[in-house]
């Protein structure tokens, strides 16, 4: 089962993406925090990280700054997801090379998530 790493502060939305990402196949590990996600990211070695870019004591892109310096996430897809920073510049300076894999507006539509990850990962069962 591929696993994801939701790094997400407001509990509400971390239980519907868990539950949703679970019930299509994949593991779910959650981080409150910034400091948090990057611990469990080399705790747990995810297939893919779901990053909240407003957390606690570090923000998402940092979270995606700090994965991606280390071997193991250079090659970690990592999708930010965003309600503050909606707008397409945004969106294209934090994503591509080096940076996260995509940028979701909040509210996103679950099913949209569902083939962003399926995109990076493939279904939720390991081949």
């Amino acid at each position: 089962m591929k696993k994801i790493l939701v790094v997400e502060d407001d509990p509400v939305n971390l239980q519907i993406l868990s539950d949703f990402l679970s019930a299509h196949g994949y593991q779910t590990t959650a981080a409150v925090t910034g400091p948090d996600g990057v611990d469990s990211f080399r705790r747990e070695r995810p297939d893919l990280l779901l990053v909240d870019v407003q957390l606690p004591r570090k923000n998402g892109f940092e979270v995606c700054s700090e994965v991606r310096a280390t071997p193991e996430g250079a090659h970690t897809p990592v999708l930010l997801m965003s309600a503050v920073y909606t707008d397409r510049e945004h969106s294209e300076r934090n994503a591509g090379p080096g940076k996260a894999d995509g940028y979701l507006l909040k509210p996103f539509d679950l099913a949209e998530l569902l083939l962003r990850v399926r995109g990076l990962i493939g279904d939720g069962a390991r081949n």
